[in-house]
């Protein structure tokens, strides 16, 4: 009779709270990555559209919880008030794995009651089902803003992705003005951001402010002029290397059609708004009339590439609509191409005998560059080739991940992590079975107490289980450590400065953990190792969760649950006000007079100054708030070749050389967060650039562990791009 009240009970309970999640009264709409794309494990915007029809405000907070890799599960809070009989618009940014199935969102007030929950369910394994679609890495990634004319939209039927690992598709999704992220790391998976002369005022600050940054961290924009002015106070008006002059009616050239890949039977007059550089604009390019005026320009600003339009396609006659695929291919390959960038090119690597097997093992491609430059190239039938189905359940990783691997690589080096030695375990286990068999029955029969065996016995294996678990703590528990390596980027004259770090925190025993002294600006996330391959089929848990708050431009971890013995790696993206160190630069050939500033407290253990062709001097230790002077002949220097290898199938992996005796810090410039701002840095070596590379020793944490005592070790990495004189 118990067990039927008590099933009757649970059916009752179960049947109510379906009935209140039925009768909930929150409406929730949940839309993922750009018209339903992203890019495994990066930045991902995730936008939020909450009603209700409760009659009184309501104050709770939004949890979105998805997993962003194979070990770890991003947890994001988000604080809300809903008005009655308004719709709230929140927009947040998350990681997603790939063929993640589901991501959980949940509502709750403000004594943390659920109050709505559901699961998306984002994976399926049919490709026609799935909420989400996976950009693969020799896939180009394009967002639109504005107006969809002159064949925009049907451009990825009508090119491809050309990179040095392959060949891919073009992926090309739009969002509405009021649909756009409100923070910079909102567009990160994007290779490239479309501006079709959007209607600015549909805009907010915040997201103007986010597509600037974005910019400046090594983003590409296009943007086309047309009916609706740019004024001068936009952001996006205060980025650009470029003034817009007022619009006037200009001739296209027959010329000028031809080299856009347009009709070039007659000349077209369209309305234009001249371009002219800014006074103080470098590494820009621009394409003039016969008249001198400028109706399409590309150039770097900051850490990022920009080209600016002039005029609106759409206004030409109908008959150059036909040639509309060739227009905004040659328009896009001219910002995400630089003619100045050396193709990237593989060395074939013999590899050394094994000596225990008596033969030499098959010879590798090992890539010693800089690449991931993914472009655009006109393909007349791009539905007509069929796709690999393997595509659809399978993801490789990409120079940045693997790049990221060789640093996580790097903090997992701590002695505490390396396995224990298993003459350790072989030892124990010897003298326990010793102590159970004869020394314990030789003992007990002189005693005569061979009875008491099972007692002794029990004593034994306890003794030697409370000494295995101190002893192993005692040998891998050491002191809590905080492993660190930052790259801190920025260009002299300019106020764009940025710092990725890379963080690994050592737990010695299992705890909640909390970081103190975080910038308001910082967007802190977990990273993992990643295999080559990731498989739809072989998914991992995702056990470890970092929990986050998200306000107001930055995403800040509260609570990182972190189990004894293990390592929890983070990464920390954000903007800087200044660098540590300034430079001045002079060149008299292959004689460089160099002035290195220190602006820190902690003193610079060594540098190198790099320029185009290979060439560098290196520069001794500068003490902390000191100015030093150096000259010295320019020479080969090989510091920036990474040792990451490409395979001939595009794959990427972490490779050392034999003669390398430990991991090289500038592995870090390829990696996740740096690899884009590393590229921009090549195109300003090819242009006559120099860049500061500085180590300094020590440098203090801007963070710290919450009220616990903690070992740090920093290695901070500065660079600093100078025009010499």
């Amino acid at each position: 009779m118990l067990r039927i009240c008590l099933t009757l009970l649970v059916i009752f309970v179960l049947a109510f709270v379906g009935t209140a999640s039925a009768d909930s009264p929150f409406n929730v709409d949940c839309f993922f990555g750009w018209g339903g794309c992203y890019r495994p494990m990066e930045w991902t915007p995730v936008e939020i559209g909450i009603s209700s029809t409760l009659t009184e405000p309501f104050a709770g907070s939004l949890n979105v919880s998805a997993k962003q890799d194979g070990l770890n599960t991003l947890n994001i809070t988000h604080t809300f008030v809903l008005t009655p009989d308004v719709p709230l618009h929140i927009p947040l940014v998350t990681k997603l794995a790939f063929a993640l199935d589901k991501c959980s969102v949940r509502i709750s007030d403000q004594h943390g009651r659920t109050r709505w929950r559901h699961d998306f369910e984002l994976w399926d394994f049919s490709p026609g089902k799935r909420t989400l679609t996976a950009i693969g890495q020799n896939d180009l990634f394009i967002g639109l803003i504005g107006r969809r004319k002159f064949g925009l939209l049907s451009l990825s039927k009508q090119s491809a992705c050309k990179s040095e690992t392959g060949r891919g598709k073009v992926y090309l999704k739009d969002k509405l003005p009021r649909m756009v992220p409100w923070d910079w790391t909102g567009f990160v998976s994007l290779d490239l951001l479309i501006l079709y002369d959007p209607d600015w005022n549909l805009f907010n600050k915040n997201q103007l402010n986010a597509i600037a940054q974005w910019i400046s961290n090594g983003g590409k924009l296009l943007l086309i002029l047309g009916s609706r002015p740019l004024l001068g106070e936009n952001p996006i008006a205060e980025l650009l290397p470029f003034e817009v002059q007022q619009a006037k009616q200009i001739s296209v050239t027959i010329d000028e059609l031809k080299n856009w890949g347009l009709n070039a039977a007659n000349s077209e007059s369209v309305v234009s708004w001249p371009l002219k550089p800014k006074p103080g604009a470098q590494c820009y390019k621009t394409d003039d009339t016969n008249n001198g005026e400028c109706l399409f320009a590309t150039g770097y600003v900051g850490f990022g590439r920009v080209g600016v339009l002039a005029f609106d396609p759409s206004t030409m006659t109908e008959f150059q609509k036909t040639n509309s695929a060739q227009f905004w291919v040659s328009r896009i390959a001219a910002i995400l191409e630089d003619s100045d960038i050396k193709t990237d090119e593989f060395e074939t690597k013999e590899q050394t005998p094994n000596s225990q097997k008596g033969r030499r093992q098959p010879n590798r491609k090992i890539y010693r560059g800089l690449g991931a430059h993914r472009s655009i190239a006109f393909a007349e039938d791009v539905e007509g080739n069929p796709d690999n189905p393997q595509n659809d359940y399978q993801y490789n990783i990409g120079q940045a991940q693997a790049g990221s691997n060789a640093v996580m690589e790097y903090l997992y080096s701590i002695s505490e992590l390396r396995p224990l030695s298993i003459w350790w375990v072989i030892l124990l286990l010897t003298l326990l079975a010793v102590l159970l068999g004869p020394v314990d029955y030789i003992v007990l029969k002189r005693m005569n107490r061979l009875p008491l065996t099972w007692v002794t016995s029990a004593f034994w294996i306890i003794l030697f289980s409370a000494g295995a678990y101190y002893g192993v703590q005692a040998l891998r528990g050491g002191k809590m450590q905080f492993r660190i390596v930052s790259v801190l980027d920025g260009i002299k004259h300019s106020d764009r400065a940025w710092s990725t770090v890379y963080c690994g925190l050592f737990a010695p025993h299992s705890d909640d953990y909390q970081l103190k002294d975080l910038d308001e600006k910082q967007w802190w996330s977990g990273i993992a190792p990643a295999q080559e391959h990731l498989y739809a089929y072989r998914q991992q848990t995702g056990s470890r969760n970092i929990y986050c708050f998200q306000h107001d431009g930055s995403n800040l971890p509260y609570s990182l649950p972190i189990n004894i013995w293990t390592m929890q790696c983070l990464m920390n993206e954000s903007p800087v006000q200044q660098l540590p160190i300034d430079a001045r630069i002079e060149r008299r050939g292959d004689e460089i007079f160099l002035t290195i500033i220190n602006q820190s407290e902690s003193p610079i253990k060594k540098g190198y100054v790099l320029f185009d062709k290979n060439q560098a001097i290196s520069f001794g230790p500068v003490s902390g708030y000191s100015t030093e002077d150096f000259s010295e002949r320019l020479k080969p220097y090989r510091g920036w070749e990474k040792t990451i290898i490409r395979n001939p199938d595009g794959r990427y992996r972490y490779y050392m050389d034999g003669s390398q005796s430990e991991f090289k810090n500038e592995t870090a410039y390829s990696a996740q967060g740096c690899l884009r701002r590393t590229q921009t840095i090549e195109a300003y070596l090819a242009k006559g650039a120099a860049v500061v590379c500085a180590k300094f020793d020590q440098a203090p944490v801007s963070f710290a562990v919450k009220d616990l005592s903690c070992d740090y070790n920093h290695t901070q990495l500065v660079r600093l791009v100078v025009f010499p004189k």
